[in-house]
């Protein structure tokens, strides 16, 4: 069966050095698109637009960091001066606290502004500069990654959580707005996904819970693949989903419906799992 077509569009993918962002810029690239490629690590960067070209894609690379707003314009030109137009914007750059898993009376300025710098006021500002391109082409389609965090309130990280939640209302106000334009907007809700981001946050919280660091184990079974991840965000670039917009969507394997809850419950059932300062 032949993979849905993203022939003639231009995406637009922030955070791309590894996980989804990586994954989706080689998707999209292999479905057709021409893909802008942003990260902040030069050298993965330039791996990737290599590879990707070997493949008989097209990509390129730009060194950026979106929690400047020159650098959300700048982008946005390099887009559409490499390739004539702008048609799909995926806000994936994110970042958590250092370290990823700490007390909120604990948390000081400069990581609050980090992690809302990036993970919403840079997406914000890549879907300001990308609208007049996406309303001049006659529209276009704008994904915002934000998390299971974003309607969920996972203990010791209210910026991340905080950040992931405005991208989700930002989303809907955004779709209703350009709606007129052609301009669809939606939220994902992400659930675990193997990147190294992923491995830092799960590592803090298991030596969080286990009180020393955790024994190395395979990663949990409800980690998807970021390939799989970025087929599903293709199909939503699709114009045959042009009537989704303003939409938050899960792609967690059902953690948000309950998965993650219930495997709790019954590993604390079990035994095997407690919450910390929870009687014994």
């Amino acid at each position: 069966m032949d993979e849905p077509s993203l022939q003639g569009k231009v995406a637009l993918i922030t955070g791309t050095s590894t996980g989804l962002g990586r994954a989706a810029a080689e998707v999209f690239a292999r479905r057709g698109a021409s893909v802008l490629a942003v990260a902040r690590r030069a050298e993965l960067g330039r791996e990737l637009e290599d590879e990707v070209r070997a493949a008989g894609g097209s990509c390129r690379f730009v060194r950026a960091d979106i929690s400047r707003v020159d650098e959300c314009a700048r982008v946005v030109r390099e887009a559409v001066d490499a390739f004539g137009r702008l048609d799909v914007l995926i806000n994936n750059a994110g970042v958590v606290s250092d370290p990823p898993i700490i007390p909120s009376h604990e948390l000081d300025e400069a990581q609050w502004d980090r992690v809302l710098g990036t993970n919403l006021k840079g997406a914000f500002f890549c879907c300001r500069h990308a609208l007049p391109e996406m309303i001049r082409g006659g529209g276009g389609q704008i994904l915002n990654i934000a998390s299971i965090n974003a309607i969920e309130g996972p203990t010791r990280m209210v910026a991340y959580s905080s950040a992931k939640a405005g991208l989700v209302q930002m989303s809907r106000t955004l779709a209703v707005e350009y709606l007129e334009h052609g301009v669809r907007v939606n939220a994902i809700i992400l659930g675990g996904v193997h990147s190294e981001q992923q491995a830092l946050s799960t590592a803090a919280f298991a030596r969080w819970v286990l009180g020393r660091e955790p024994d190395d184990q395979p990663p949990p079974d409800y980690m998807q693949d970021p390939a799989d991840v970025a087929r599903a965000l293709a199909l939503l670039c699709h114009d045959d989903a042009r009537l989704i917009t303003g939409a938050t969507i899960a792609i967690d394997r059902a953690m948000t419906a309950g998965g993650l809850a219930s495997s709790l419950i019954y590993m604390t059932s079990a035994g095997l799992w407690s919450l910390p300062g929870s009687a014994s």
